[in-house]
């Protein structure tokens, strides 16, 4: 693994991976990161207190298992290539019928559907990509920039607190759809981030980017619904999969010597 995160870190410059944006999402916070983060992670509880509310929270000990050993791989990935993340503990939360594959928050909380992993048939490989993706969200810090865009948008007085920014996104379709070009150049960020992360966690490559033609099928059963942020899913696979050829031809150049 110690070769792997060496060519993470010599293709990304040596520096925290948040700071190599590959599409310049990178923005000045207008709330305190803290602040930011604590308005993030409220609505994450949120979204558990309601799973408990619900009895959706998956109690399947062997999903859960599979899907703890994948996080902890992943955390592991993110805090050797990335400092800031050296004492973090990552979390992945299975929710039946979340409504989303995934989503990352702020404290590294990632709330996963457990509908999504079943119909998919997700191996561990493929987690590992799903989970790296979601981790890269959190540490490019998309989350708050979501709500700096609000501020921005609105104008701070009218949302002053990081709270009262994301209460208002979540309250208008309108303003996901005015920020969704830049949702789009995020979730690009998070695709080459996430491959990264991903390729330090040992898993393999080879198998983890089948999710893609998993994705596209649905995708092809999915027409006429509303436009998503993420690029098509060919189009996502071979981002990845340039990534990791990236790092694999790096990691030849500082170590040739066979495997």
């Amino acid at each position: 693994m110690k070769t792997c995160i060496a060519a993470v870190l010599l293709l990304f410059g040596g520096i925290g991976i948040a700071q190599a944006s590959p599409e310049g999402t990178q923005n000045r916070a207008a709330y305190p990161e803290s602040e930011a983060a604590a308005a993030w992670r409220g609505l994450a509880a949120g979204y558990v207190r309601k799973a408990l509310k619900d009895q959706t929270l998956v109690e399947d000990r062997t999903l859960n298992a599979r899907v703890d050993a994948v996080m902890v791989a992943v955390g592991a990935a993110v805090a050797a290539i990335d400092s800031r993340f050296a004492d973090s503990t990552w979390k992945a939360i299975l929710i039946n019928d979340f409504g989303y594959g995934a989503a990352a928050f702020p404290g590294e909380i990632i709330l996963v559907d457990a509908k999504f992993v079943r119909t998919l048939q997700l191996s561990d490989d493929e987690l590992a990509l799903i989970l790296s993706h979601e981790a890269a969200h959190v540490v490019a810090g998309h989350a708050s920039m979501k709500l700096s865009f609000m501020a921005e948008f609105l104008g701070k007085e009218k949302v002053p607190t990081a709270r009262t920014a994301l209460l208002e996104f979540l309250a208008k379709d309108s303003y996901a759809a005015a920020y969704r070009p830049t949702a789009q150049l995020q979730e690009r960020e998070a695709d080459r981030l996430g491959a990264a992360i991903f390729f330090a966690t040992g898993y393999d490559a080879q198998r983890a980017i089948g999710v893609f033609d998993k994705l596209a099928y649905l995708e092809s059963r999915e027409d006429g619904q509303d436009p998503d942020s993420h690029d098509a899913a060919r189009v996502r696979q071979q981002a990845v999969t340039q990534v990791i050829a990236e790092l694999r031809q790096a990691n030849l150049r500082r170590d040739p010597k066979p495997q």
